[in-house]
């Protein structure tokens, strides 16, 4: 335990086997249908709800561990968010959880709450690495119970144990309360655009009547190339829009040709992957101008359609169902909507100064939900900061 010498006053290392206990207790009547799953941002959640996935009703669940509220889960699935694995606590319901997971038990309700911090600090994950074994999963981590549960923890007099835990609740509830409000805002914008974008609610300044209009005639394709290499930069057409090109997205290795020609995309382009709209890939390029894929569509909009109005009208799901109607193919995951037939979809459109004030409130509506996000991140940044603080003795909870 040398690498714990310099304990703070009143501070002691002990091993998770001492205070924790394995569960053990399987599922061997099928009477527990609930199965969890441990996710490393969401915690102890409900397989089928989340992964839209019922084991319970397709495999033999008589091996999967039962978890009872407050039961510690560790999940050895690494990930980005989770280095070498999520240990989450079941505050859900009981339920069972898959016998690839470690169960156990920390009986003293302060010590739990404390470690369930304290599984996510750097000094957890480093002793966790020091006798990891990733074997042929990339993904996954073996480590034995023993191992596991020889693994150490720093442990506070309890008074301190408590108030760092009260001190952290602090800036979780603060999280959960943004991450709400942010639900309810996104909930909010979308009924308002289902309402001024179908003139079901409109400003009373304006009262025209709004005109039937074909895409085709307020949208123009792009059919503009250019070689990789050049000044623009190669971007990927994807969920969250136009973004720049990553590895998770890079595909170049597959292209022989180094003459291939790459489709042009400028800023407040519509931009849609044809065999991807069923799956919203459909946005406003907010990024700016670039180069990628010539099997992407991108259409600048013409003076009659206001850029914005567009990226909202667009990209609305009523909207991409109902273009949906013109796809062709035989095979699901290749049916797509080529852009002649998608300018050939009609719409009923205000005139440009009620486009503009729609976009307007909208917009307003994204800037509140981008500062909410913004405060999110900064809270986050704030509880990881803490927590390596207080849960190392760096800094004293008095």
């Amino acid at each position: 335990m040398s690498e714990f010498k310099n304990l703070p006053s009143g501070w002691k290392v002990m091993r998770l086997g001492d205070v924790a206990e394995k569960s053990i207790l399987k599922n061997r009547n099928n009477l527990i249908k609930l199965v969890l799953s441990n996710s490393a941002i969401d915690g102890l959640v409900a397989q089928n709800e989340y992964f839209d996935k019922d084991i319970a009703n397709k495999e033999n669940i008589q091996d999967y561990y039962i978890v009872d509220l407050g039961d510690f889960v560790y999940n050895p699935r690494i990930s980005q968010s989770a280095p070498t694995g999520p240990i989450n606590r079941n505050m859900l319901s009981k339920g069972i959880v898959s016998p690839l997971y470690t169960v156990f038990t920390v009986q003293d309700e302060i010590l739990a709450k404390f470690l369930a911090y304290f599984f996510k600090t750097i000094v957890w994950q480093n002793q966790v690495k020091s006798v990891a074994n990733y074997g042929a999963r990339y993904d996954r981590i073996n480590i034995t119970d023993n191992a596991f549960f020889s693994l150490k923890i720093l442990l506070p007099p309890l008074d301190e144990q408590e108030k760092i835990a009260e001190i952290l609740s602090t800036w979780d509830e603060a999280i959960n309360l943004t991450i709400n409000l942010i639900e309810s805002k996104k909930q909010f914008k979308k009924a308002l655009m289902q309402n001024l974008l179908t003139a079901k609610i409109r400003f009373p300044q304006f009262k025209d009547e709004w005109q039937e209009t074909k895409l085709g005639k307020i949208l123009k394709e792009r059919k503009a190339y250019q070689n990789k290499g050049f000044d623009m930069e190669h971007v990927s057409l994807t969920k969250d829009g136009v973004v720049p090109k990553s590895e998770r997205y890079d595909r170049d290795f597959l292209v022989k040709d180094d003459n291939k020609q790459y489709k042009i995309t400028r800023l407040n382009d519509i931009c849609y992957n044809p065999a991807n709209l069923k799956f919203g890939v459909i946005c406003k390029n907010t990024y700016g101008d670039g180069i990628f894929s010539p099997i992407y569509v991108t259409f600048e909009c013409c003076n009659e359609l206001d850029n914005d109005f567009a990226g909202f009208y667009l990209t609305q799901n009523d909207f991409i169902q109902k273009v949906r109607k013109f796809e062709e193919g035989t095979v699901y995951e290749r049916m797509a909507v080529s852009p002649e037939n998608f300018l050939r979809f009609k719409i009923k459109l205000p005139n440009l100064k009620e486009q503009q004030k729609i976009a307007e409130v909208l917009m307003a509506c994204d800037d509140e939900i981008n500062l909410l996000n913004l405060k999110l991140e900064n809270l986050k940044k704030q509880k990881q900061g803490l927590m390596q603080k207080l849960l190392s003795g760096k800094v004293r909870a008095k």
